[in-house]
């Protein structure tokens, strides 16, 4: 394939350091006295920045055929609906009342 080239060693090296720093950054994001909401939405921004420096490089999806770009994008597009839902129903937990009975 036309871009395979880019898979080079020295790009595994490059891509494997990124993903240290970025675990460096969790740590020490965690550290940090931020808001709740600011701290999940950093949290998840990093993670998904190391997810798709995985995927794209350390999975070879990069070199990959257009049916394997369309089945990840959407598993993504299907981990951000359970996503959505499951953060709705977190965030809204404390706003029905507590009903004797039920």
């Amino acid at each position: 394939m036309e871009r395979e080239h880019l898979l080079t060693p020295l790009t595994f090296v490059i891509v494997c350091a990124v993903l240290v720093l970025l675990t460096f950054l969790t740590v020490g994001v965690s550290f940090l006295d931020i808001g709740g909401l600011r701290h999940i939405v950093i949290g998840l921004s990093i993670a998904v920045c190391k997810a798709t420096l995985v995927i794209l490089f350390f999975m070879h999806v990069l070199a990959s055929s257009r049916l394997i770009w369309i089945v990840i994008l959407v598993s993504g597009f299907w981990l951000g609906i359970l996503l959505v839902l499951t953060l709705s129903d977190y965030f809204t937990r404390g706003m029905i009342l507590f009903t004797p009975g039920h």
